[in-house]
């Protein structure tokens, strides 16, 4: 994970969900961890990096769930980011493994580990 990496994808996610700066600052003073507006955009400028706690809070703020993807050294605007429904859609279909052959006909994938 390189600075860049980091830096860019906080301001990614920061803008895909709609927040300010001030409102990352009011939601991670919910997550127990206070901190000025200067200091999150010192985070997206990639002058410095938040602590692991913090990054833990701005992942739950953001929904960033594959945090090795989206922090990595892909590219985070290819990342998928399901909504709340395409989540419970993945997880039915992954209680329902006798299904998964049916669904995969419907939706014309194949199943090719």
């Amino acid at each position: 994970m390189s600075r860049e990496s980091i830096a860019n994808a906080l301001k990614l996610y920061r803008k895909k969900n709609n927040y300010k700066v001030s409102d990352v600052v009011v939601k991670l003073g919910e997550h127990g961890k206070h901190v000025a507006e200067k200091t999150v955009y010192g985070w997206e400028s990639g002058q410095a990096l938040p602590d692991g706690e913090c990054l833990v809070a701005l992942c739950s703020i953001y929904n960033i769930h594959d945090v090795p993807y989206v922090f990595g050294n892909c590219d985070a605007s290819d990342v998928i980011h399901p909504t709340a429904h395409e989540a419970k859609v993945i997880k039915m279909y992954r209680a329902h493994t006798d299904m998964q052959p049916a669904v995969d006909k419907l939706l014309g994938v194949s199943n090719t580990n």
